[in-house]
């Protein structure tokens, strides 16, 4: 566990919940285009899902950095990936708990894509 993981953890809802002054950004796995299609309403639906998020246990959430969900969509089971990195996305970040040197990238899937 990371010893500002209570920082990590706000940082990451704030991200989730699309908060612009966090860095990052958003990408969706080919299940996740296939299951929503070009359907802006869907997807407004799928990522009012992923924002809502809040059953956090000691099972999906080990570190408590709340990185991590899961929800059922449209029958599907999916899943929702935080993974911080440093501004270039290129490696681990010098400070997660410091927005100037780290971007989040949160990754939504279908769970038999993770």
């Amino acid at each position: 566990m990371h010893k500002d993981s209570h920082k990590i953890r706000a940082l990451n809802a704030r991200f989730r919940r699309g908060d612009q002054s966090v860095p990052g950004i958003i990408v969706a796995t080919r299940g996740i285009h296939d299951l929503i299609g070009d359907d802006d309403r869907e997807a407004v639906r799928l990522f009012q899902q992923v924002r809502a998020f809040n059953k956090f246990t000691a099972d999906n959430d080990p570190h408590g950095e709340h990185d991590f969900g899961s929800f059922t969509f449209d029958k599907e089971t999916c899943c929702w990936k935080i993974d911080v990195y440093d501004p270039s996305l290129e490696i681990a970040p010098l400070d997660p708990t410091d927005p100037s040197l780290s971007k989040r990238v949160l990754t939504i899937m279908l769970a038999s894509e993770y």
